[in-house]
């Protein structure tokens, strides 16, 4: 079996290929989205909120944790 992606130019084509769908010569299957164009959709589904954390607040983050490991290491 060989798997061909086909682009369709005239409509008239699409009428071929499901007469050959009809003859049980090929068969057509639907193209799988690419994983951007899922996770696009998911994002879209997702609520819209503007991050309550600021870049300024993860480093200070960080660097708290890096002060806390340093010090547990110290000990």
């Amino acid at each position: 079996m060989e798997t061909l992606t086909i682009e369709l130019k005239n409509p008239k084509a699409r009428k071929l290929i499901d007469d050959l769908v009809d003859l049980g010569i090929i068969s057509v299957k639907e193209s799988q989205p690419a994983w951007l164009d899922l996770w696009n959709k998911l994002d879209r589904q997702l609520p819209q909120t503007e991050p309550d954390l600021t870049e300024v607040d993860i480093m200070a983050e960080i660097q708290a944790y890096r002060r806390e490991k340093k010090a547990s290491r110290s000990l």
